[in-house]
């Protein structure tokens, strides 16, 4: 892998990031939209911090409840998972600087 100047190492494409997991890059994509990544909307493609996957995957999995003990969702709310994860990846950048 070919390290760009200037680049911060823990920044890592979707690419890399695949290959990092031994994952697909759509898998990878379908996780970050879905928000199971966090993860920057850069133009067409997303960027990873390497730190914050890595305290993504090292939480234990929490089974959902079921769907009738979760809350209806509310029809106004308009930003789904991607934003949500493009927004926790930005505060995530934020808090490391």
């Amino acid at each position: 892998m070919t390290e760009m100047a200037g680049r911060d190492p823990d920044v890592l494409t979707t690419q890399e990031l695949a290959a990092k997991l031994g994952l697909s890059a759509q898998t990878v994509r379908r996780m970050a939209h879905a928000g199971q990544l966090p993860a920057l909307k850069t133009g067409k493609d997303f960027r990873y911090s390497w730190v914050a996957v890595l305290e993504i995957l090292r939480r234990p999995h929490q089974p959902e409840d079921d769907e009738e003990q979760q809350e209806p969702r509310d029809p106004k709310r308009r930003h789904g998972a991607g934003y949500r994860a493009q927004r926790d990846a930005r505060i995530s950048v934020v808090n490391d600087v």
